[in-house]
């Protein structure tokens, strides 16, 4: 057995349970009523609940990047 395979999958495994308590959190906090009066008063718009997941950020940062990356090159848009 190679120490390193299973040292792997701990780290993805507290990873994965990080991230999910963070969201979880994140989630919640986005409940309370002050906060989303202070979100509305900055003219912060929050995200539905079905778009609130580690998996939905991920999903919308792809398709923002396929819809401008063609224009970024296009253009020739580099970063300074």
């Amino acid at each position: 057995m190679r120490p390193l395979a299973i040292f792997d999958r701990r780290r993805e495994t507290s990873q994965q349970y990080i991230v999910a308590k963070l969201n979880a959190t994140m989630t919640q906090m986005l409940f309370d009523p002050q906060v989303r009066q202070r979100f509305e008063e900055l003219g912060i718009q929050v995200s539905p609940l079905d778009q609130q997941s580690p998996e939905a950020l991920r999903a919308y940062q792809k398709a923002e990047s396929e819809r401008w990356w063609p224009i970024i090159k296009a253009a020739n848009i580099k970063v300074e």
